[in-house]
């Protein structure tokens, strides 16, 4: 009998190529981690109803690894972000200041033949 090992059907490599900056803040500490295999996608969606119109924006970030990287409020930049020491920092970096900047609202580990491959982020 002849048995294959089970592999992840995702190709990571070819999917995940961006690099993006996680801020996570625990305390009075601050952390910045660079990560240089990442996908992030973002979404605008539009609807109209009998108020008027909306628009709404997501995104959904996906880092492989074995072990959660990414968590619920964790600051999210796309590229190579500046360092954060302070609290003025952390509280002046915002979506609304800082272009290309997203705060997760949503993160889960996924598994593939009960082992985490990936961090799905998203808000």
């Amino acid at each position: 009998m002849l048995l294959l090992q089970k592999t992840c059907p995702i190709n990571y490599g070819s999917l995940c190529r961006q690099t993006v900056t996680v801020y996570h803040k625990e305390n009075d500490l601050y952390t910045r981690n660079v990560y240089t295999n990442a996908f992030l996608d973002h979404k605008k969606t539009q609807s109209v109803d009998k108020t008027g119109s909306k628009e709404a924006n997501s995104f959904l970030l996906v880092i492989p690894g074995a072990a959660q990287t990414v968590f619920v409020d964790d600051k999210v930049y796309e590229g190579i972000g500046p360092e954060i020491a302070t609290i003025e920092q952390w509280r002046a970096f915002t979506p609304v200041k800082v272009p290309g900047l997203v705060v997760v609202k949503y993160a889960d580990c996924k598994k593939w033949d009960n082992r985490v491959v990936h961090t799905e982020a998203g808000g």
